[in-house]
């Protein structure tokens, strides 16, 4: 049975790549011996494909290009993702430390600090606004019209979290003591002894900015500083 030009060329491919069955190759080889067309066009398929050592050389040379191309597009990607990554969890972290803990003093208004001498003999703070972030204290001594006297200068901060976010807890008590009992020292003879350093008075003030901590740095600027107790 003579089998068509057009099922031969189809076969052909099969053929020239060495995946067709025997059955088929024989078919194919003997319709070649008796059909120039079809074999014209086997060799036409075979020069298609005929490179020469060099022209393989440059396809694999350009082949290895592009793969070196890819492997840097690819590494690049990666780091250009983790980059953002870290920054994204930078600004996450920063904000959040922003909005958690970045103080920002609060001025003092009526209202804000009331200070009440307790039964037991201590200083006894309340803060009467819905929340604060921290409360600072200092006791120092001070010399006011030529008297020394016991002082504490009290301010607090809030954040922005606690300023416009922070629901008011109720029932909640924020209040905190100043020690106003007696502590130990030792006289001139090395004797351990008990002096008074009851607190005279509570100022509220900011002292965040004042560079150096100390009492002449507080005296400097008790002119900002608000009374809020004195015995």
């Amino acid at each position: 049975m003579k089998i068509p030009c057009e099922v031969v060329k189809d076969l052909l491919p099969l053929y020239r790549d060495n995946v067709c069955s025997d059955e088929s190759r024989t078919i194919i080889e003997e319709h070649l011996l008796e059909c120039d067309t079809c074999k014209k066009y086997l060799d036409d398929m075979d020069g298609d494909f005929i490179q020469t050592n060099d022209e393989k050389a440059a396809e694999q040379a350009k082949s290895d290009i592009l793969k070196g191309i890819k492997r840097q597009l690819f590494r690049k990607n990666v780091m250009v993702s983790v980059i953002s990554v870290i920054c994204a969890i930078a600004v996450l972290l920063g904000g959040f430390s922003f909005i958690f803990h970045y103080q920002m003093p609060i001025p003092y208004e009526n209202g804000l600090v009331s200070v009440k001498k307790g039964d037991n003999g201590m200083v006894d703070v309340y803060f009467n606004r819905d929340d604060y972030y921290c409360s600072y204290k200092w006791n120092t001594t001070i010399e006011k019209n030529g008297v020394k006297q016991r002082v504490a200068y009290i301010y607090y901060t809030d954040t922005i979290w606690t300023k416009y976010f922070s629901k008011p807890q109720k029932d909640k008590q924020y209040k905190y003591t100043i020690n106003n009992s007696a502590f130990f020292d030792y006289d001139d003879d090395n004797r351990f002894i008990e002096i008074k350093k009851d607190i005279s008075a509570v100022y509220y003030l900011d002292y965040s900015h004042i560079p150096k901590l100390s009492t002449e740095e507080l005296q400097k600027n008790s002119s900002k500083a608000v009374l809020l107790w004195k015995k």
